[in-house]
């Protein structure tokens, strides 16, 4: 299918839901595909061509909606008091991966998106218009919203690559492409974590943990994310203080807090109370507190009864009124990135085909596809707020590996026995005997 630019979409209000904006990624501004030799600098282009197909706003509310219903489900699975992840990470990695598959692989990816069509059509039309709208500037201001994206094949794989795959990538999410040799294990591991970092400002210094490739690693496909806005108006450190915090696990301790008169859009929506916080261009810090009957226990309780659609419900009720000047008061908070596999959660939410050797890849490896499949998927997300904005980073990889030789069964003498010695011909035993303790000599 041939892709070029789209008309632009009605632009998506990214501040309705901090975790599906802030933590954002999408992958872009690399240009066409190309496939350098080991150590060389690929090539930049322009950054990549809108499909073709129609993009309505029905579509991409849908999609919107269910970028939400993933990053709720993955916050979910996130175990500790604080976390945050960043859903359009997953899904633009994991929209990569459909770009190269068929079959059950291809549809359970796109079941997250929706059934049928629809889910097809979010994933190659949908989710590439939104992110570049989240990559738009604003007022002529420059997006605080960097990304990168790359696909590093082994050479071993390079040739049988097909240049449909390539293309489609470059097309959807702007990636290029880049051999490097997984033979060399830590090399390449090293090579690609440096990239991340330097596409993260430093944050996520370890995507890809020790074991995550090795030597039978074919492809691993990777995203990166940095987010840095000022506030609208920035707050005065100096009237910074601490303020008493009541925690999720019950108990009160004072924390460093932002204070300032000023004025807040704000609703309560299902007895949620909501504060919007802008940045200096397109995007918003959206706070949603739990109504103080709920207790310790409610965030906990907010985040079970959310869905996806929910956000567009926020997002509405924040524009409709006139925002109220306040004493507004919110602790500083800052997370850092810590990368981890989300293979077994996004195999909960019915992406199972593409991690087993049923997985259908040939359209990423031609003819070197039997028995790929996808290894593990890897996240790390990260956000600080201060006085002066926030700082966002999140970067995701999925490493895709060769049909698994089952090992031989085990015969390890590891307990007390008898030998014979014995003639092979006639069996005739020459020599008896039995070993209890093979650590004596007697």
């Amino acid at each position: 299918m041939t892709e070029s630019r789209a008309p632009a979409a009605t632009p998506v209000r990214a501040g309705a839901a901090a975790l599906a904006t802030l933590a954002a990624v999408s992958l872009g501004a690399m240009g066409p595909a190309v496939l350098a030799a080991p150590g060389a600098k690929p090539t930049a282009a322009a950054a990549p061509a809108a499909p073709s197909m129609k993009t309505d706003a029905a579509a991409l509310r849908a999609t919107t909606a269910a970028l939400g219903d993933l990053g709720l489900a993955l916050l979910r699975e996130t175990p500790g008091p604080n976390a945050v992840v960043s859903p359009l990470a997953v899904a633009t990695v994991l929209g990569m991966v459909q770009s190269g598959a068929t079959g059950a692989t291809e549809h359970e990816i796109e079941a997250l998106f929706g059934t049928g069509r629809a889910g097809a059509h979010a994933m190659r039309v949908s989710l590439p218009a939104l992110s570049a709208q989240l990559r738009e500037g604003n007022d002529g201001k420059k997006s605080p919203l960097q990304q990168a994206a790359r696909v590093w094949i082994d050479p071993t794989v390079a040739k049988a690559v097909p240049l449909a795959f390539k293309r489609r990538l470059a097309q959807r999410h702007g990636a290029d492409a880049v051999v490097v040799s997984f033979a060399e294990t830590e090399a390449a591991r090293t090579q690609i974590n440096r990239w991340t970092a330097e596409h993260t400002a430093g944050r996520v210094a370890e995507l890809l943990p020790a074991g995550s490739i090795g030597p039978s690693t074919q492809v691993t496909l990777t995203a990166a994310l940095h987010f840095r806005a000022a506030w609208d108006k920035p707050f005065d450190a100096a009237q910074t203080e601490p303020r008493p915090f009541q925690a999720a696990s019950g108990g009160t301790t004072p924390v460093p807090t932002l204070n300032d008169e000023r004025a807040i859009a704000q609703a309560v929506v299902d007895g949620t109370q909501l504060y919007a916080l802008p940045f200096a261009t397109a995007y918003d810090l959206v706070v949603a507190m739990p109504a103080p009957a709920a207790g310790s226990a409610g965030v906990d309780t907010l985040l079970k009864g959310l869905t996806g659609a929910t956000f567009a419900n926020w997002q509405a009720a924040l524009v409709s009124p006139q925002p109220v000047r306040c004493s507004f008061a919110m602790p500083k908070f800052s997370f850092a990135p810590k990368a981890g596999s989300i293979k077994a959660a996004l195999e909960r939410l019915g992406v199972k085909t593409a991690f087993t050797e049923k997985a259908e890849l040939r359209p990423m490896l031609g003819r070197a596809a039997p028995g790929s499949h996808v290894d593990d998927v890897h996240h790390a997300a990260g956000i600080a707020i201060d006085e002066q904005g926030g700082e966002a980073v999140a970067a995701a990889a999925a490493t895709v590996k060769p049909k698994t030789l089952a090992a031989p069964p085990a015969c390890a003498v590891d307990r007390a026995f008898a030998f014979v010695v014995m003639h092979r011909a006639s069996g005739v035993p020459v020599f008896i005997g039995r070993v209890g303790d093979p650590a004596r000599s007697e």
